[in-house]
């Protein structure tokens, strides 16, 4: 059997698991698995149900925890399952367990955890980040299990902890641990982001600068403005002139989008609590998208310069530490094998070319990019991650799992 019957037989199969995958995101999302920083109890009960779920299938799971004293565990989990292929080398997909806590229930129509189905949308908390990887990638190696198909390369579905609260427990962990399971030859999938369409390849990632920015005056009474020094006017002032940075940074790189650097500034403190003093304390925010050529030292210094001119027109001092710095990882190049192996497979499912392309947000595939590792970040998104009412479509799924089906077959 040539390899286009091979991959009509799995396609075929895998529009049957329709009911299936509405049955493992139920079970995925019932299981909390927000991490102990967002006060929830960890990713221990979701990776026991999926490690029984995959050795019930006849698959090779191990499991690499990471210590943690803040869950009951004791432990964060992170499995690797592995699908005997033809060839030694490997063709990762790795989704991530945890989930971000739903926010302000009131903003929900159903519970965040119980999945309701309506008609192609499933909603509840983590149906699209990450349960849309997991469910995709297990059941396109079910529809190998089931055919008795042997995909050319071994696959191994990695399910890793603490995603979105860094990886340290996660993916860091793995890398730093058990190097040796990723080689350069292996082809890396990670389902954790994309477009509407499915044609964003994800190859590179801005620089990231989170900055705290806290101007210091005098309190005073409102009706006395003489005696203070007022950090809220210096505040607003230096949030207008930090505009600059635009105009001093104007690279483009149209492998981006958008294809300049952002500085965005985000949150902000509270500073007094009634409507008649002047603040002599002032914080807010500073999140800055950094294209990958440009130095993230030389933005912290001329967002420090800018903002003290500012403030000393003001009478106040300015302060600047770094929350995040995060110099971005060497780009996938676009002719990577597992780019290529994405476009032939997006093509032949969705009928439509995708592109490689770079994003501003950060995901764990920077960490198989440090380490020389040419990693993909793919999957068809409904962009609801993290919102209320988050859901995936069942038939991103089916076409999902056939597009890493079509690559496991990839010589």
């Amino acid at each position: 059997m040539n390899q286009d019957d091979t991959f009509r037989r799995l396609s075929e199969r895998l529009a049957t698991y329709r009911q299936e995958m509405i049955d493992l995101q139920r079970e995925l999302v019932r299981r909390v698995a927000v991490g102990p920083e967002n006060d929830g109890p960890g990713e221990g009960a979701k990776a026991a149900f999926l490690r029984d779920l995959l050795q019930s299938w006849g698959l090779k799971v191990d499991n690499y925890p990471a210590p943690d004293d803040l869950v009951p565990e004791r432990e964060r989990p992170n499995l690797v399952a592995f699908l005997p292929g033809r060839r030694p080398e490997k063709v990762w997909v790795l989704s991530h367990l945890d989930v971000v806590p739903p926010g302000d229930i009131s903003l929900w129509r159903s519970d965040p955890y119980d999945l309701k189905v309506e008609g192609d949308r499933l909603y509840g908390r983590g149906t699209e980040d990450d349960h849309h990887g997991i469910v995709s990638s297990l059941m396109a190696a079910k529809a190998f299990l089931d055919l008795g198909i042997t995909p050319e390369r071994t696959v191994a579905l990695a399910l890793v902890s603490d995603e979105e609260t860094g990886s340290h427990l996660g993916l860091e962990f793995l890398m730093r641990e058990q190097r040796q399971l990723f080689s350069e030859p292996d082809l890396i999938i990670v389902p954790d982001a994309g477009s509407e369409d499915g044609t964003l390849i994800e190859v590179a990632e801005k620089s990231i600068l989170w900055l705290r920015l806290t101007l210091l005056g005098q309190q005073a009474h409102a009706s006395r403005p003489q005696l203070g020094r007022n950090t809220l006017r210096a505040c607003a002032h230096v949030i207008v002139a930090l505009e600059e940075l635009h105009r001093e940074f104007p690279l483009q790189n149209p492998l981006f989008r958008p294809p300049e650097s952002t500085f965005e500034p985000t949150r902000k403190e509270a500073n007094v609590g009634n409507i008649n003093t002047i603040p002599g304390r002032d914080v807010f925010y500073l999140d800055c998208r950094v294209l990958p050529e440009i130095d993230l030292a030389r933005v912290q210094e001329r967002v420090r310069a800018i903002g003290t001119e500012v403030a000393q027109r003001f009478g106040v001092t300015l302060e600047v530490e770094p929350v995040q710095d995060l110099q971005a990882a060497p780009a996938t190049a676009p002719e990577a094998p597992v780019v290529l192996a994405l476009q032939r497979a997006i093509r032949e499912v969705y009928g439509r070319e995708a592109k490689p392309r770079g994003i501003g947000g950060g995901t764990v595939a920077a960490f198989f990019r440090q380490q020389g590792l040419p990693a993909a970040v793919w999957m068809t998104v409904s962009d609801t991650a993290h919102q209320p009412n988050e859901f995936c479509l069942l038939s991103n799924l089916i076409g999902d799992a056939r597009v890493l089906a079509h690559v496991f077959l990839e010589k």
